[in-house]
C-alpha cells in the first residue's frame, strides 16, 4: 500500500508560540502531508480567535488537505461548540472516529482529550467530576479503536494528553501523573493503533517511542520545535515509519 504522510502538531498555544509554528510551516518545501493533524491547545486559555491566524496559514500552504483536530486542554469544554462552528472544515474529534481514504489507503482517526492520573489542582478545585471521566475514557476508547479497526487499513490515535509516560521524560517525574495516563497505555498495548499522537507534554525530550508494534509521537511544538512529519505504510500488518521534525526556531 502507498506512504500515508500526517502532519501532525499541538501546544501551539495561540500566539505563544505561533512563530516557531509559521516558520516550521514555511521550512517544508517540496512535500505534501496527505492530512493534518492538530492535536490540542492550539489556542491558549478558550480563545476561539486564536485559530484563525494558524488554520489561515495551513491553508495558505496546504490548500485542501484535510485537517483533524482534537480539543485539549485550552480548548475549554464550553467552547467545543463555538470552535465546531467557527471551524467547520476541521474535522474535529471528541471521543469520535473518522475514516479517510488516503492516498488510497483507508485510515482510522480515534481521537480524544485524553486522561490523567491525577487531576490538576484547578481540575480538583473547579471540575472534580473529571475524575470519574478519565477513569471510564480508557474503556471507550479501547472500544472505539476496536471498531474502527474493522474498517480500516491503519489506526491513528490521538489524544492530547500523554496515552504514555515514555514521551513525556524530560519532565519532572513528579508531574507524570498530570501529564497522561498508563492506562491509556494498557489501552495502546491491547489494541495496537499503528501510530499514536499526543502533545501537552512541553518539556519532553523524548519524543518517538515504540509501544510494542505501536508507534507513539509527541508532537507538542515546545518540545519539538517543528511540525511533526509522519510517514506510515501499511504492508502484510506491519507498517515502516519516518517520524521527523521540521523547524528548529526557537
Amino acid at each position: 500500500m502507498s506512504v500515508v504522510r500526517i502532519y501532525a502538531v499541538g501546544d501551539v498555544h495561540g500566539r505563544r508560540y505561533f512563530h516557531i509554528f509559521t516558520a516550521s510551516l514555511q521550512s517544508i518545501v517540496g512535500m505534501r502531508p496527505d492530512v493534518i493533524v492538530f492535536a490540542g491547545d492550539m489556542i491558549d486559555e478558550g480563545k476561539v480567535d486564536d485559530l484563525e491566524p494558524i488554520v489561515k496559514e495551513v491553508r495558505n500552504k496546504f490548500p485542501q488537505v484535510p485537517i483533524v483536530s482534537i480539543f485539549g486542554n485550552e480548548e475549554y469544554h464550553e467552547i467545543e461548540g463555538l470552535l465546531i462552528k467557527r471551524f467547520p472544515e476541521i474535522i474535529w474529534l471528541d471521543d469520535s472516529v473518522a475514516i479517510l481514504t488516503l492516498n488510497g489507503v483507508k485510515v482510522g482517526f480515534v481521537g480524544t482529550r485524553g486522561a490523567l492520573e491525577r487531576l490538576t489542582f484547578w481540575q480538583k478545585r473547579h471540575k472534580p467530576e473529571l475524575a470519574k471521566v478519565y477513569e471510564e475514557r480508557p474503556k471507550v476508547i479501547k472500544k472505539l479503536i476496536k471498531e474502527v479497526r474493522n474498517y480500516s487499513d491503519m489506526v491513528v490515535f490521538i489524544s492530547h494528553y500523554a496515552p504514555t509516560y515514555l514521551t513525556v521524560k524530560g519532565e519532572p517525574e513528579k508531574v507524570y501523573p498530570y501529564m497522561g495516563s498508563r492506562h491509556m497505555e494498557r489501552v495502546i498495548r491491547e489494541t495496537k493503533p499503528e501510530v499514536v499522537i499526543h502533545a501537552h507534554a512541553h518539556n519532553a525530550r523524548v519524543v518517538e517511542a515504540s509501544l510494542n508494534s505501536s508507534r507513539v509521537f509527541n508532537v507538542s511544538l515546545p518540545a519539538r520545535k517543528g511540525i511533526a512529519i509522519i510517514e506510515a505504510r501499511p504492508r502484510k500488518g506491519i507498517l515502516s515509519y519516518v517520524g521527523r521534525s521540521y523547524g528548529t526556531a526557537r
